[in-house]
């Protein structure tokens, strides 16, 4: 495999920036999350066809059936995902719902290991457990604060459970289609998925007001344009985990930023959990040499 003139890694820290902005841009959207997810892939869609539809006709016809299918398959993964993740958002605090969305790393690490035979090392396992260490000792603290919080953070863990997924299956099938095609059939599949739920419960995704549609774009612009498609690029190069392993980062950032946007006070958990959080990181990216 020739190699990337990005560092891949370099590729992922951008793209954990980029993904750090969602829950504070869809505070500020002030719109319901169905409608939020929609509009956020129906935007990358519109944007990405005009720019790759010359290129996926031959893309697709160069992998298999059962490659097309999982490609698809990712698309309304991450379509549930979204939707499922930004309820989430606006029924719990910031903090809760972004770090409970790291049981992806375990999620993705266990799949992995059974499905695309990615093994996992003793660098592996203890990032995780210290993945899982942090994550219960942050919500733990977030848990306690209200208990209406709960029906959030259920939809944050099955949102984090269909990104596994989606994640999974990106790995299994990058190798084989190149990145613009591969975009932009899962971000149109994903809000193909969506559409008739949008339709089906009278979702006003046309009634929204100019302010909800801006922070929409920008959800489309960064945290997908940038942070979901470096993520997809780095699938071709690191293991599903590594890049998974990641977004560990991401909800210490959306806390801080919360904090001083919207005041939400982070837990006294946040701080020994977060350092577990970053030892976990050094060590999920010691498994990838090892």
């Amino acid at each position: 495999m020739t190699q990337p003139k990005l560092p891949p890694r370099l590729g992922v820290a951008i793209a954990v920036v980029a993904l750090s902005f969602p829950a504070i841009f869809i505070r500020l959207a002030q719109a319901d999350g169905l409608s939020i997810a929609f509009l956020r892939l129906a935007f990358a869609s519109i944007i990405l066809w005009p720019i790759a539809y010359r290129k996926i006709p031959a893309a697709w016809r160069e992998i298999e059936p059962a490659e097309r299918l999982r490609v698809v398959a990712a698309g309304v993964f991450l379509g549930l995902h979204l939707f499922l993740w930004i309820t989430s958002v606006l029924k719990t605090t910031v903090a809760s719902a972004a770090f409970l969305v790291l049981t992806q790393p375990i999620m993705v690490a266990i799949l992995a290991h059974y499905f695309l035979r990615e093994r996992l090392n003793r660098w592996v396992v203890a990032a995780l457990i210290l993945t899982l260490g942090g994550t219960v000792l942050i919500n733990f603290g977030d848990l306690q604060l209200q208990p209406e919080y709960l029906w959030g953070d259920l939809l944050a863990l099955i949102g984090a459970a269909m990104a596994a997924f989606y994640l999974l299956l990106g790995r299994s099938v990058r190798r084989e289609i190149r990145l613009l095609p591969y975009i932009t059939i899962v971000y149109s599949s994903a809000a193909l998925i969506l559409l008739p739920i949008c339709l089906l419960t009278r979702a006003p995704i046309f009634a929204l007001s100019a302010r909800s549609y801006f922070w929409c774009f920008m959800l489309t612009l960064i945290p997908t344009l940038i942070g979901h498609t470096l993520y997809n690029w780095a699938l071709r190069y690191l293991r599903a985990f590594t890049v998974n392993a990641s977004i560990i980062v991401e909800p210490i950032l959306a806390t801080i930023m919360a904090w001083a946007i919207f005041r939400e006070q982070p837990s006294v958990y946040l701080y020994p959990g977060a350092v577990l959080l970053m030892a976990a990181l050094i060590f999920a990216f010691r498994g990838e040499e090892a």
